[in-house]
C-alpha cells in the first residue's frame, strides 16, 4: 500500500537540522524521510495539542484547568510506577533476582572487570642474623 506524500519546505534552526541529519543517517534513510516519518509518528499529539489551543481560544481558564489536571494525573502514574519498581527492586535484592531473572552480582571494581581476590604475599624470607658472642 503506498500512500501520497507531498514534499513542502520549512524553515528551522541548524541544530534541529543536524539531528535529524544523524537520526536519518542512524537509519539508514534520507534527512526528508526520516523528518516525514517523525511528522507522521507525531500527528496525533499535534492533533490534541491543536485541539486545545482552539479550545483555549473559546475558553481559556478551562482548558487551563484541564491541562493542569492532566499534568497531575501525569504525576501520580509517575509516582505510581516508582512505587511499583521501587518494591520490585527491594524484592528483587532479597530473593537475589529482578522480574523472576537471577541479577548477577557487581563486578568489584567501577570499571566492569572482576578484579580476581588478591592471594596473601608470602611472608619475605627472614635473613636470620647471627648473633656474635665475643
Amino acid at each position: 500500500m503506498t500512500t501520497e506524500r507531498i514534499r513542502t519546505t520549512i524553515s528551522l534552526e541548524p541544530e534541529a537540522l543536524e539531528i535529524f541529519k544523524r537520526m536519518a543517517e542512524a537509519g539508514n534513510m534520507s534527512v526528508s524521510r526520516c523528518m516525514g516519518d517523525w511528522l507522521t509518528d507525531t500527528a496525533d499529539a499535534a492533533q490534541m495539542i491543536t485541539l486545545k489551543m482552539e479550545e483555549a481560544k473559546k475558553a481559556p481558564l478551562k482548558v487551563m484547568r484541564e491541562m493542569r489536571a492532566m499534568v497531575a494525573g501525569m504525576g501520580a502514574s509517575v509516582d505510581e510506577i516508582e512505587v511499583e519498581v521501587r518494591a520490585q527492586r527491594a524484592m528483587g535484592r532479597a530473593s537475589g533476582t529482578w522480574a523472576g531473572v537471577a541479577v548477577p552480582k557487581p563486578p568489584s571494581s567501577n570499571t566492569g572487570v572482576l578484579v580476581p581476590p588478591v592471594p596473601p604475599s608470602p611472608a619475605p624470607k627472614s635473613s636470620k642474623s647471627v648473633s656474635k658472642k665475643t
